[in-house]
């Protein structure tokens, strides 16, 4: 059985873990998160309650020795390099939640720690593999190439847990999943909480992006292929947490990282280019190589 520790309460997604593995024991035997840190000691107290989680520890170094796995969890993602190096830097198994961190080089920092020592690092959207993207995804192989795409979802770009890198990643994983990595554009404009983001493609595919900030909340994904279309709304909740949770322990398991390094920056990226893009009146920004 894997042990899990996981780093940070304030996030929704620790007790949404903590209580699929503990109590709903949706992956069997296959773990248990055993400990938990957070820095609000009430806070961190409700989430070991509801997640059935029997140590709180005062540090998150001390879950080194307590556990096999990390989940780093903090809403904002400032927070995460400094909460994951602790255990790359010892070879432990980390998953942290998006935004892999805010800052390029801070991703690069966990990286190459993980590559020093050798250890398995991943980040990722728990939508990024939900059923319902599975379904989409499924749907995008029947419908030939991909020539055109929307994807749609909550943002708040003034958010404080790191403006748009909060949420705005959400979506630029299931585009991801969906046309590919090749992204070669960026181009944004706002009209007051909304933002809509033009990005292109090496194979010549076009989507738009746009973020909800006072819209209803929904994800949403549409695909124009030459040979057809297809469209769903994307669902969170516990079926998309649940396979992101087997989807970490398989990486454990197997040793094999669901995605690679240039995978995990390029959302990173993404926000970036389109921040950039914002801030210089709507100007196309490139993304160039990632390493």
């Amino acid at each position: 059985m894997i042990k899990i520790g996981v780093v940070g309460s304030d996030n929704s997604h620790a007790i949404a873990y903590s209580r699929l593995a503990n109590i709903d024991r949706v992956t069997g035997d296959r773990c248990r998160v055993v400990a938990i840190w957070g820095d609000d000691p009430a806070r961190t107290k409700e989430v070991a309650r509801e997640g059935g989680i029997e140590t709180i520890v005062g540090q998150p170094e001390d879950l080194v020795g307590r556990v096999d796995l990390a989940l780093v969890v903090d809403r904002h993602g400032d927070l995460h390099t400094d909460h994951a190096l602790p255990f790359l830097e010892r070879g432990m198994p980390v998953y942290v939640d998006k935004p892999l961190a805010i800052r390029l080089d801070d991703c690069e920092r966990m990286l190459s720690a993980a590559r020093r020592s050798a250890s398995l690092v991943t980040s990722f959207s728990a939508l990024r593999w939900a059923p319902t993207t599975d379904v989409l995804a499924d749907e995008a192989t029947r419908i030939g190439e991909i020539r055109a795409a929307h994807f749609s979802g909550p943002c708040d770009f003034e958010s404080q847990y790191g403006g748009p890198f909060f949420y705005a990643t959400h979506v630029a994983e299931i585009a991801l999943r969906m046309i590919g990595e090749d992204v070669e554009t960026v181009v944004a404009h706002r009209s007051g909480k909304t933002v809509a983001v033009q990005v292109t493609w090496s194979s010549g595919a076009l989507a738009t992006f746009t973020y909800l900030g006072d819209a209803a909340y929904h994800f949403h994904g549409t695909l124009f292929g030459t040979e057809g279309m297809a469209a769903r709304e994307i669902m969170g909740g516990d079926d998309a947490y649940a396979e992101a949770l087997s989807r970490i322990l398989r990486m454990v398991e197997t040793g094999e990282r669901p995605l690679s390094d240039d995978q995990l920056l390029r959302p990173i990226a993404m926000v970036h280019a389109l921040q950039t893009s914002l801030e210089n009146g709507g100007t196309e920004v490139r993304l160039l190589g990632l390493h």
